[in-house]
């Protein structure tokens, strides 16, 4: 039986506008995802740095929900899916 108090919900992104998404899990802010005028999906952590282009929202999202988990993604580290 697992333990609420150590249980992780999943994270909720919300559309905030159009093109524009905001993240949060277990009451923390994650990050935010904003579409770029050339089509790309550029990803930002909690603290306003960029994690990258991505060619959809779905994998910007992903990029910073696991930054926001505690990944060692940092940098110019390689983010698998994003656009170089």
């Amino acid at each position: 039986m697992s333990d609420p108090e150590t249980a992780t919900s999943r994270p909720l992104w919300a559309s905030v506008a159009d093109g524009f998404y905001v993240g949060s899990q277990d009451g923390s802010f994650l990050g935010y995802v904003d579409r770029q005028h050339d089509g790309a999906w550029r990803a930002f952590d909690a603290a306003s740095r960029t994690v990258g282009d991505f060619p959809d929202h779905h994998r910007a999202m992903a990029a910073v929900t696991e930054i926001g988990a505690g990944s060692d993604v940092t940098g110019e580290a390689e983010i698998p899916g994003a656009i170089r």
